[in-house]
């Protein structure tokens, strides 16, 4: 039998009852300074707090990703407890440089098998390639055939976030194609998405947040109409009431699907989205 451990990064946002429930799955912490102190990814600072920080702080909190060395240890662990193989999924290369630290990583551990796999997707969008991925582990399937489905579920994977403000992504220096909306027209509500190379890019532009709301869920909806096998995540920064909203709306639209996974969004990602987010990811099988 193959044991297989899972290694994932924190901005990819795995709903919390997922990770406690499932002890094969190692979590990679990015780096965040915030007022020239140093924290770890959902380690050492949580979301709750992060915004009460983000609204108090005297300096653009920055993030970094991981260290190759953390990475490493994170696999070392794995190893430790007896996995002989690897699937570790980050977030987009095209918005971080973190795939590649992984790969970096992985190259230098000898006696374990790790593939690296790049979601093309961001926050809960990333996320539930770590709950498919545990589903076909736990379905008993092998690594490669793992690897394999995991890998033809990029294109069917789409994610949708709604921001107030798109003044922390300029900040950040995050916005990808995103730009061309920046004073473009007043009090524009823009549907962001990731395109197919992982880069974001403004998929739909509302003039109020409902109706921004409203086109989200369409377009998710769309994604997965035809689809009886799926898997819906929804997160929100500091806007948990909206995101109950968003539920109940998908709720009446999926009336026969049990499962909604929720989450909120990591501070480093949060420093480039600012308060306010709601995302919607959505993946077919």
């Amino acid at each position: 039998m193959e044991k297989i451990g899972i290694l994932v990064d924190s901005a990819s946002d795995v709903p919390v009852e997922v990770l406690q429930k499932n002890h094969n799955i190692e979590l990679v912490p990015l780096n965040l300074t915030i007022d020239g102190i140093n924290y770890l990814d959902r380690i050492d600072i949580q979301p709750a707090e992060f915004y009460e920080k983000l609204r108090t702080c005297t300096q653009k909190p920055q993030t970094a990703s991981p260290s190759i060395g953390t990475v490493m240890e994170k696999i070392a662990s794995l190893k430790k407890r007896g996995y002989t193989k690897v699937v570790a999924l980050t977030i987009s290369s095209g918005l971080s440089v973190t795939n590649q630290v992984f790969k970096q990583a992985a190259a230098e551990i000898k006696g374990i098998d790790i593939e690296v796999i790049d979601t093309k997707n961001i926050g809960i969008g990333s996320g539930l390639f770590i709950i498919y991925t545990e589903e076909l582990i736990q379905a008993g399937l092998s690594f490669d055939m793992v690897v394999q489905a995991v890998n033809k579920a990029v294109p069917r994977s789409h994610v949708y976030f709604y921001i107030p403000t798109l003044d922390y992504l300029r900040a950040g220096g995050r916005i990808g194609r995103v730009a061309g909306l920046i004073g473009s027209i007043l009090n524009i509500k823009p549907i962001i998405s990731c395109d197919p190379n992982g880069i974001y890019y403004p998929i739909a532009k509302a003039r109020s947040e409902s109706k921004a709301i409203a086109k989200m869920i369409a377009l998710a909806i769309r994604d997965v109409n035809y689809y009886d096998d799926i898997r819906i995540g929804i997160t929100h920064g500091a806007n948990e009431p909206l995101m109950d909203e968003v539920i109940k709306k998908i709720r009446l639209l999926l009336p026969e699907q049990s499962k909604i996974y929720t989450t909120e969004v990591s501070p480093a990602l949060g420093v480039h989205t600012g308060p306010g987010l709601i995302g919607i990811a959505v993946q077919a099988k």
